[in-house]
């Protein structure tokens, strides 16, 4: 290897349905959508599965996005399901592989940033009502300048 850190995504036989059509998991998709769903602990949240009445209101936009991964989550399960024995072996192995290298990736911030940048728009787009303002703060000089910048140690310098 040449010592970069370049995400190697392991590789899965592609599922073969009734009709022929490849349909293929991305497992490192799949885990990491994973270890974001796992990574957002709110007791309100797991509760509201099993007590649809714990709901604030109808439109909770929180629970709109876990729903939505939880489907994604879901769907990946029901593939699997229909995949004949050996080949769900293969993904299950092709999946922990993925799972490890996720957990090592989120363990760094700015990594588990753009993981979860990456689930994040897998969601579709909100639903826009009216016109959209735009604010910005006076002692902004550029689009980003107020983000805090996480440094490295100085011994990396």
């Amino acid at each position: 290897k040449d010592g970069s850190s370049a995400i190697t995504r392991p590789q899965v036989a592609p599922e073969r349905t009734s009709i022929g059509l490849s349909i293929s998991m991305d497992p490192l998709l799949t885990a990491n959508l994973q270890a974001f769903v796992a990574h957002r602990p709110t007791a309100a949240a797991q509760r509201s599965v099993s007590l649809p009445g714990l709901r604030s209101t109808a439109n909770d936009l929180g629970a709109t996005r876990r729903d939505f991964e939880r489907q994604k989550l879901l769907e990946q399960r029901r593939k699997r399901v229909s995949m004949v024995f050996l080949d769900r072996m293969e993904v299950d192995a092709s999946k922990r592989a993925a799972l490890q290298q996720v957990s090592a990736m989120r363990q760094d911030a700015d990594r588990r940033l753009q993981l979860d940048r990456m689930v994040e728009r897998m969601r579709p787009a909100p639903e826009k009502k009216g016109p959209i303002v735009t604010t910005y703060g006076a002692n902004c000089l550029w689009e980003g300048h107020n983000r805090k910048i996480n440094w490295a140690p100085l011994e990396c310098y």
